[in-house]
């Protein structure tokens, strides 16, 4: 009977394709064109792709040779192959597809230079799994001819923001108190200006912080947390140019309100703090998947909300502490490099000043403002008796 049971053990191990012994060995460094790993085992199954650097691919291809020849694995699309075989695959196309889904302006070689973390998984035929941590560090030249091209679009998108800005503040500083259409219509003109430059800017500009940020002081392990923060620290540098440009115009935009419409509104005029804390809505949005219907209504819905009077007066040590509340979850969460920590914290508190000064001016201009205006309301009201 004990015979017969071992003879049918041996038996069925003949005949399932058990998956035994596999390992899977790459190089320590590989060119990012193109590597190639050896897989070692007995037994037969197909093999995908689970992450890089903790990363799901967002496209990939694996070219497989075994016995019997080429096989592919194509994202979510494997063959069937045997083992031993020999894997091979583009690092630039895997990190591409990674980096392009989050920041699609920054170069390749950025992510190049530095020990990225590949996970593969082996399924046998018969439902058992292997999973392969493979560390391979990608060598790769620096084209610094994609940063160049965008850093002179970049600067040039300065020069005429510069120029632009400058042309608004001598047409408020001449024209601040007038009455005068054409003059309202050419601010207008170039605020639009200024704007649609302001974000030619920021978007060529893109490649030469979060990627040169990373490239200097990145590491594979800490690739999705540097994005994240790569993308806030983008962000709020717009929030501090916004900032900047405001705290010139408040005097003009204040002007406007007094002179073209009635002493009431501007002494209900306000300037909201909340402003300070919209850069994290968009990391927000790596935590939570949304569509784009629902990011807009959220974007939409968190501006209507900071912008109600009844939060006008929230404390902007409170949005501060907020804010480098936010950077701490962020940073325990995705454990980014401390590079990009300190850039944002630096960034939150420069925009904490930068916004406490707006209130200043903001409200030093107000009262300025109807004290000239009660003064000559009541000069009229005196030479009327």
């Amino acid at each position: 009977m004990k015979r017969g049971i071992v003879a049918l053990i041996v038996s069925l191990l003949l005949f399932l394709p058990l998956v035994t012994g596999a390992t899977m060995k790459c190089p320590s460094r590989a060119p990012a064109d193109k590597v190639v790993c050896r897989l070692e085992g007995n037994g037969t199954g197909k093999l995908y792709l689970k992450s890089v650097d903790g990363i799901p691919p967002r496209g990939y291809l694996i070219t497989i040779r075994d016995s019997k020849g080429y096989k592919h694995s194509i994202n979510d699309e494997w063959d069937t192959f045997e083992l031993p075989a020999n894997i091979s695959f583009s690092i630039r196309w895997i990190l591409s597809g990674i980096k392009d889904h989050y920041f699609d302006f920054v170069p390749d070689w950025v992510l190049f230079n530095k020990k990225h973390t590949f996970m593969f998984v082996f399924i046998g035929e018969n439902g058992t799994q292997k999973t392969f941590d493979v560390r391979v560090y990608v060598e790769g030249k620096p084209n610094w001819a994609e940063l160049e091209d965008n850093l002179i679009i970049s600067l040039i998108a300065s020069f005429l923001t510069g120029f632009v800005a400058l042309g608004l503040l001598l047409l408020a500083t001449w024209g601040g108190k007038r009455k005068n259409k054409s003059l309202t219509y050419k601010f207008a003109v170039l605020s639009g200006l200024l704007l649609i430059l302001l974000m030619a800017e920021f978007y060529f500009l893109g490649p030469n912080t979060f990627g040169l940020l990373y490239y200097y002081f990145g590491t594979g392990k800490s690739l999705y947390g540097d994005i994240v923060f790569g993308l806030s620290i983008w962000v709020v540098l717009i929030l501090v140019t916004i900032l900047l440009w405001g705290y010139y115009i408040i005097p003009l935009q204040l002007s406007s309100v007094a002179y073209n419409k009635s002493l009431s509104k501007l002494k209900h005029q306000r300037t909201y703090p909340l402003f300070g804390l919209s850069w994290a809505l968009f990391p927000f949005l790596f935590i939570y998947p949304l569509s784009k219907l629902e990011t807009l209504l959220l974007i939409v819905g968190f501006f209507i909300l900071a912008t109600r009077p009844a939060l006008s007066k929230v404390r902007l040590e409170l949005v501060l502490l907020v804010n480098l509340a936010i950077a701490g979850f962020l940073m325990l969460k995705y454990r980014p490099d401390f590079a990009f920590v300190a850039f944002l914290i630096v960034l939150l508190f420069v925009m904490y000043f930068i916004q406490k000064k707006c209130f200043k001016r903001f409200t030093a201009e107000k009262e300025r403002l109807i004290a000239e205006i009660e003064e000559k309301v009541a000069k009229i009201e005196g030479a009327g008796r």
